[in-house]
């Protein structure tokens, strides 16, 4: 079943991106301050309008990500609009219900402003392709155009208590997720998921050559993991 409709949050999630106690989440509720639902005994609530999910944990390691692999001072906050709600969108349509259902998610490649674009570009591109990838989002170079024409956005994340079964991760992404791209490096590598205006659906996996260099393997739009998996 697709991940659909508005995304809830408990009362103890929304108590922590709030930043509020029980008492004063229960007074913005009553004053009609937050919009919510009530299943048995529980309140589910919406995001205030004025709340970016690039605050949620989730949000901020998405643009924090680089800090633990690169000894650089940089401003990795998102220029554009488009971009700010394509990370946002990336947030809570993949890393939210992802880590709800299978645990604390670690990025390993997040989004990449024009100034950490240009960086990692002079400093370490192996492996990396701006101009393809949807990590820069709908950022714009210096000539005033989009690194990378897709938009979107995107991100490598592993699942920290259960990293050799990142395979299991792809296969229920493909399945309940509408994303854009997914790249499948092995079940014990960072999975690569985008959202973006495509949504293509487009899933490449990945192998490595007698050699060890990395190789496309399978690939199809609008396929189950499952299915180029087992080929």
């Amino acid at each position: 079943m697709k991940v659909k409709g508005p995304l809830y949050f408990s009362s103890t999630e929304m108590k922590q991106l709030l930043k509020v106690s029980a008492c004063h989440l229960m007074h913005m509720r009553e004053a009609g301050q937050l919009k919510f639902v009530k299943t048995g005994n529980k309140f589910l609530y919406e995001l205030p309008q004025n709340y970016s999910l690039l605050e949620h944990p989730l949000g901020v390691k998405l643009l924090n990500w680089y800090k633990s692999r690169h000894p650089v001072d940089i401003n990795n906050s998102p220029q554009s609009l488009d971009t700010i709600k394509a990370l946002e969108k990336l947030v809570a349509e993949v890393l939210i219900p992802v880590e709800r259902h299978f645990g604390v998610i670690q990025i390993t490649y997040g989004f990449t402003s024009a100034e950490l674009t240009k960086y990692i570009a002079s400093k370490s591109p192996a492996g990396t392709a701006p101009k393809l990838d949807q990590h820069a989002s709908h950022e714009l170079n210096s000539k005033g155009n989009q690194y990378c024409e897709r938009g979107g956005a995107a991100c490598d994340f592993i699942i920290d208590n259960n990293k050799n079964t990142m395979n299991l991760v792809a296969e229920w992404v493909s399945e309940n997720i509408d994303f854009d791209r997914m790249y499948f490096y092995g079940k014990d590598k960072p999975l690569h998921v985008s959202v973006g205006p495509e949504e293509s659906k487009f899933i490449q996996i990945m192998g490595i050559s007698a050699s060890g260099k990395r190789v496309p393997r399978h690939k199809g739009a609008n396929v189950k993991f499952r299915d180029l998996w087992n080929k």
